[in-house]
């Protein structure tokens, strides 16, 4: 029974990506590309807490989905692309994307040990770096305000997985050398969430539904920064994180699709 559960909600989690991938817009392409640059950081996370036994099934199933979800979602914005005539650096973006990709995919199919860490961590940074200069790029071709907000709560959502996979990193290398190193890096991610967050909370197109669903994720956020102090003080909670994390991920995912039809009111 346990079995089926777990393969109806694969199929489910499949089909929703199938759903939110035609991508026949700017608007559309900036949220889908926003995701490929989430998903650098979610496999990464998923990849450290299934190793670490931590929600082994729910990681695997993140896993197994945010593979399935990157390579539809880069078919997608390549066909959009070809078919809407989109400038040749977009295209080299796009090939630059996929080199990255097919780089990060041997690291993920590797063994995971305290040595092999850094790898992982550089290898979906490498691939992040590069989605988010399509990002950029298409957020220029849009030309509308709006398709700003689009990207960074986009980027919000990929912050959240970037917190979550710099946080268990530094959790599974257990105070080594190695898990020290990027503390400065999981502090520089909290800054720029926070900023940002300020930021959006400030947007002059916020409607009364997107501040209402943004002070949820601010309330969210509270709570998990405890966590972070937890750290500093030699103390880890890697699936409180995790889980907190999730939820602020689903809450700016609908923030995302809220902001992307405001732009495409503005286009039209």
């Amino acid at each position: 029974m346990k079995y089926y559960i777990w393969l109806l909600s694969f199929a489910l989690l499949a089909g929703s990506l199938n759903s939110y991938a035609q991508i026949d817009d700017l608007s559309k392409a900036i949220n889908e590309s926003g995701r490929l640059r989430m998903l650098t950081q979610r496999l990464s996370k998923a990849y450290l807490l299934k190793n670490m036994d931590i929600q082994p099934g729910k990681a695997q199933l993140q896993f197994t989905t945010g593979i399935e979800k990157f390579n539809t979602n880069l078919k997608e914005l390549t066909a959009f692309s070809e078919k809407t005539n989109r400038p040749a650096p977009l295209l080299e973006t796009l090939d630059l994307i996929e080199q990255e990709w097919l780089a990060y995919q041997q690291t993920l199919s590797g063994t995971l040990d305290k040595t092999t860490v850094d790898n992982l961590l550089a290898s979906s940074d490498r691939t992040l770096l590069a989605c988010e200069a399509l990002v950029s790029q298409l957020e220029k071709a849009a030309e509308v305000q709006s398709a700003q907000w689009v990207n960074l709560s986009g980027r919000q959502r990929m912050l959240s997985q970037r917190i979550a996979k710099l946080y268990s990193a530094i959790s599974y290398s257990d105070g080594n050398e190695i898990g020290q190193a990027h503390i400065e890096e999981l502090n520089d991610a909290v800054t720029e969430f926070d900023l940002a967050l300020d930021k959006l909370l400030n947007s002059p197109v916020n409607t009364h539904f997107v501040n209402h669903k943004l002070k949820k994720v601010a309330t969210q956020w509270n709570f998990s920064k405890q966590g972070f102090k937890l750290l500093g003080k030699g103390n880890s909670t890697p699936l409180v994180i995790a889980m907190t994390t999730e939820t602020m991920l689903k809450q700016m995912n609908d923030i995302t699709e809220l902001y992307e039809a405001l732009a495409k009111k503005q286009k039209s």
